[in-house]
């Protein structure tokens, strides 16, 4: 125990070194005036992850027999910041939906932008800035991460577990926040590091094969990625940034009029080849990470070792960092070479809609039975994609949002299940409702929203996708019909088993022994009561998300791919 511990101890020292020179970097440079108008950078970027490492760093220097005794004091300390985030978040939102017709918001034009010099000798900016397809992103980001503390408030070695979901967190806001190359990659790479140490000290039996197959296969991936910003780099005019040794820069926001202005000429920005070759570049990386077939065998593994709390944050954000990443570059950037690549990727999320779903059926495991569903339903995002309407767009991107409320609460009904039955496997237990009413309810709403019931999130986003897949498609509609259908059979094949099979002859898992069941406690309540009621929230009133998604869908196509599509035709 003492062996093991002080393994954490050095992990944490590692994290703390990496990341207390990242942000040194980020945030101390004497080039960076004043901050007073910049609701980004510090108050949604800088807390979080300064905050972690001071927590962090804290439990570090702790004797190890002390710990226990500081853990209630890091786990409020952690969650607040958190809480002090989601605030200044739903502020920052609500000014935007009572200040912003979005119908007035240009494509490519960014509500609280700020732009710092970072490292001019490259051309590399601190550039952030918010639109209709990163700002119900970051919100959800703010959001999950008290509410996947509070989920999992009783995760052991807390003082460690709970900065890290912290600084989880606000690495990916950097993500979605960023428009400058060089920042977005160094962000999308440290999203990384927390959740390797999530599923390596807090996983399963298998945690260390799972957190190098996910290491593994989302570097590599990214690997594609960067060499794609480094060919973007490297093409610009040498006069694109005067400030810069090089004459070049890391702008997305410019090379993305660049491509705009091109596309008003009648041109192929760069030419269709190296238009290709970059679109394949980048796709590569984002399909692994959303992820989709064949490149998902990562994800299941993942999510089965993974802690409650990492596969969460997994599920509900860090997968949509694939489907943000392409509307962001490659659909903004290389028009020509989507519309060449339209069919592939309706391909691509038709096997990945009907394979995900089919395997739900065979599953027996409940975290990889939800894992599998998280590909077909990633599938759905895809099809939104390829359909290049402005509906299919929108649906899209509403998907990675209800996804983002309706998948943490799948993983924390399954961990709730782990926790209290000692298994995940679906067929080990009859009639929970009788035992453990709160975790049968829950379990049974989270299963009806996945599957897309009306008035939930899920419904709205399919609803839309289908819609734009009919108009471009026509009857390979019925494919995705097909597989919903699928997906309602598999979720209530399992509710039946699970809760209300056996009636007054319940069957208790044997894992349980001698113990006696027990419910789900009140922090397992508070936290997946608050993703339910999202989850209707935003099913019966969707345009609070849904009219800025549109509006950003609708300027994105008529600025940049309606002369391509139309060329098509």
């Amino acid at each position: 125990m003492v062996k093991n511990s002080s393994k954490l101890n050095d992990g944490m020292y590692v994290i703390g070194g990496l990341f207390l020179a990242i942000a040194g970097l980020m945030f101390a440079s004497p080039r960076i005036p004043s901050m007073e108008n910049d609701w980004i950078t510090l108050p949604l970027i800088g807390l979080p992850v300064i905050g972690s490492l001071l927590l962090m760093g804290f439990s570090s220097a702790v004797p190890s027999w002390k710990k226990e005794s500081i853990s209630e004091t890091i786990k409020f300390a952690s969650l607040g910041i958190s809480l002090i985030v989601f605030i200044i978040t739903s502020l920052m939102m609500t000014d935007i939906l009572y200040s912003v017709q979005w119908s007035n918001i240009k494509f490519n034009q960014y509500l609280y932008e700020i732009e710092y010099d970072w490292l001019s000798s490259i051309g590399a900016k601190w550039h952030v800035g918010l639109d209709g397809l990163s700002m119900p992103m970051v919100w959800l980001t703010a959001f999950l991460v008290p509410v996947t503390m509070i989920t999992t408030w009783n995760e052991k070695k807390p003082w460690y577990y709970h900065p890290l979901l912290l600084l989880m967190g606000g690495c990916l806001v950097g993500v979605f926040v960023a428009l400058d190359f060089f920042m977005y990659y160094v962000f999308w790479e440290l999203t990384l590091v927390p959740m390797f140490f999530l599923i390596l000290n807090w996983g399963g039996k298998e945690r260390k094969y799972a957190a190098q197959k996910f290491f593994i296969y989302t570097f590599t991936a990214s690997v594609l990625m960067l060499l794609g910003i480094i060919i973007l780099y490297l093409i610009q005019d040498p006069s694109a940034a005067n400030s810069s040794i090089t004459g070049r820069s890391f702008d997305m926001q410019k090379m993305i009029q660049t491509a705009q202005e091109e596309v008003i000429k009648g041109n192929i920005w760069l030419g269709p080849g190296t238009q290709k070759l970059l679109f394949v570049l980048f796709m590569a990386g984002f399909l692994v990470k959303l992820p989709v077939v064949p490149f998902h065998t990562w994800l299941p593994d993942a999510h089965v070792q993974a802690p409650t709390g990492g596969s969460m944050l997994l599920a509900g954000v860090m997968l949509k960092m694939g489907a943000y990443g392409m509307f962001r570059i490659p659909i903004s950037m290389f028009p020509h070479a989507l519309i060449e690549f339209q069919m592939p990727l309706m391909i691509i999320g038709m096997i990945s809609l009907f394979y995900g779903a089919w395997v739900c059926l065979g599953q027996i495991n409940l975290k990889r039975m939800v894992a599998y569903s998280s590909v077909s339903h990633m599938g759905i995002i895809l099809l939104g994609i390829a359909s290049l309407q402005p509906l299919g767009f929108a649906g899209a991107i509403f998907m990675m949002f209800a996804h983002g409320l309706i998948s943490p609460m799948l993983f924390g009904v399954a961990g709730a299940f782990k926790h209290h039955y000692h298994t995940l496997e679906i067929g080990s237990m009859r009639g929970i409702a009788k035992h453990s009413p709160w975790l049968a309810g829950n379990m049974m709403f989270s299963w009806m929203a996945s599957l897309g019931l009306p008035l939930l999130a899920g419904f709205v986003a399919e609803v839309a996708v289908l819609i734009a897949l009919w108009y471009e498609f026509g009857w390979w509609v019925i494919i995705p019909g097909i597989t919903l259908a699928i997906t309602a059979a598999y979720y209530l094949w399992s509710m039946q088993r699970t809760i209300f099979e056996g009636g007054d002859d319940t069957q208790l898992p044997k894992s349980l022994g001698d113990e006696k069941p027990k419910d789900i406690d009140i922090s397992e309540r508070i936290g997946l009561m608050t993703l339910a009621i999202l989850t209707v929230v935003f099913g019966i009133f969707p345009f609070i998300f849904f009219e800025m998604m549109s509006g950003y869908s609708s300027e994105l196509i008529k600025e940049i791919l309606w002369d391509e599509i139309r060329n098509r035709w």
